[in-house]
């Protein structure tokens, strides 16, 4: 009586463990740009990559919980665009670039629907510290020309004299503010098969709550924000596939 209850707990125990703990691998692509503008024109989105591990724990059927641990590219670009004497744009434009690589921590809430295929919906918190954080200025080079207007006083003749200001990349990830906390939200949809697998694809928007500045990195009352999507596909794996193991467990408990 004892090894037949015993059996019957331990076959529960491992029934429930490999339905609902998943672990896989995640990776895609992400835009993200900042909340701020400050500038004379228009942040622009960063381009990025958005890769790691994920975990997630099924309950009550649909509902689970989950984290990942991601290596996130955020950050924004910055045009300076060039104009005549006129204020006219002369169609040249220079690109500054702010990277802002982090180690983050998405810890998230959701549920799923269907089965074989599925869809699911998430939210929750981002928890983030810096790596690495640089700014990319580009060099500026503006021959001198020499240029003709008309108007109503007559033909100016304007000579524009060269300018030439040297690029540079700087390591400001000494200034930046090192940790970031942002919310998620996040829906997506995927595949099951083989029984213990799990091909997905999802999309994220998320933004920053606290900011990347202070005294030391621009000033600390701007607030700059990260913001921003992301677009990811993965596969998960069921760490104990549940018909596989009872079936060995009721096999060894008949042949006792």
């Amino acid at each position: 009586m004892r090894k037949t209850f015993l059996v019957v707990l331990v076959i529960g125990s491992l029934n429930v463990f490999g339905q609902n703990h998943f672990i896989g691998l995640k990776g895609g692509i992400s835009m993200t740009n900042i909340t701020e503008n400050f500038f004379l024109y228009p942040p622009d989105y960063r381009k990025g990559i958005s890769t790691g591990l994920t975990y997630e724990y099924l309950f009550k059927k649909n509902f689970l919980v989950g984290t990942d641990l991601i290596y996130n590219q955020r950050g924004f670009t910055n045009d300076l665009v060039l104009t005549n004497n006129t204020g006219n744009p002369t169609g040249e434009r220079y690109i500054s670039i702010y990277n802002y690589d982090y180690l983050s921590l998405p810890i998230k809430t959701g549920f799923n629907i269907g089965n074989k295929f599925y869809g699911f919906m998430n939210i929750g918190v981002i928890l983030s510290l810096l790596v690495h954080a640089k700014t990319i200025v580009p060099t500026i080079n503006i021959p001198a020309s020499v240029t003709t207007e008309t108007n109503s006083a007559g033909t100016v003749t304007v000579i524009s004299a060269p300018v030439y200001i040297e690029g540079y990349s700087s390591d400001v990830t000494d200034r930046v503010n090192k940790f970031d906390f942002a919310g998620i939200a996040e829906i997506g949809g995927g595949y099951k098969f083989k029984s213990r697998y799990c091909l997905f694809a999802s999309f994220a928007y998320q933004h920053s709550l606290t900011s990347i500045t202070n005294d030391n990195y621009f000033t600390s009352r701007l607030k700059i924000r990260h913001n921003g999507m992301a677009l990811h596909i993965g596969l998960k794996y069921a760490l104990q596939e549940a018909n596989t193991t009872n079936k060995n467990i009721k096999t060894n408990s008949q042949n006792e």
